[in-house]
């Protein structure tokens, strides 16, 4: 109600405004704009997303891979480590054999050295030298002053 006993409105109806329409249609491309704009700056995010998240499992696949190729190489060196121990221990083994044969031969020697000094004795000697004399028939020598008579005379006393 306006003042005292005055004018009541009961309803009141504002009528829209005409818009023009060529401003309506104004207003609809800058609307469509806009939510285009939206969606491309959504879109470009999703973009941005998809990448990071492939780069993430680029990264993963190649930390992987690195890894899966160190155990590799880690598995190569224990291997050749592994051949070189054996090749080491069958050089040992050729070379401690060597050295047996050696010691063996050694001891052959030694023996066989032992065995001629007791074998060559001045009385086996002294022996050996009458026995091949007695095969003789026939001795030219003159006294003990010959180079044969003092030979025989050193080795018989």
């Amino acid at each position: 109600s306006l003042g005292n006993g005055g004018v009541e409105i009961l309803n009141l109806v504002i009528p829209k405004p005409d818009i023009p329409q060529d401003i309506a249609l104004n207003y609809k491309q800058v609307k469509v704009q806009w939510t285009e704009q939206l969606v491309a700056k959504q879109q470009k995010i999703t973009e941005e997303i998809k990448k990071e998240t492939e780069l993430l499992k680029a990264v993963a696949d190649a930390r992987r891979e690195k890894e899966v190729l160190e155990i590799k190489i880690q598995e190569r060196i224990i291997e050749t480590e592994g051949q070189r121990n054996v090749s080491e221990i069958n050089n040992q083994i050729v070379r401690d054999k060597q050295n047996n044969l050696a010691d063996i031969a050694k001891y052959a020697k030694d023996k066989e050295a032992a065995g001629n000094t007791a074998l060559y004795s001045p009385e086996y000697i002294k022996l050996q030298v009458a026995q091949s004399l007695t095969n003789n028939t026939k001795f030219f020598f003159s006294g003990q002053d010959s180079v044969l008579g003092g030979l025989l005379s050193k080795i018989l006393a």
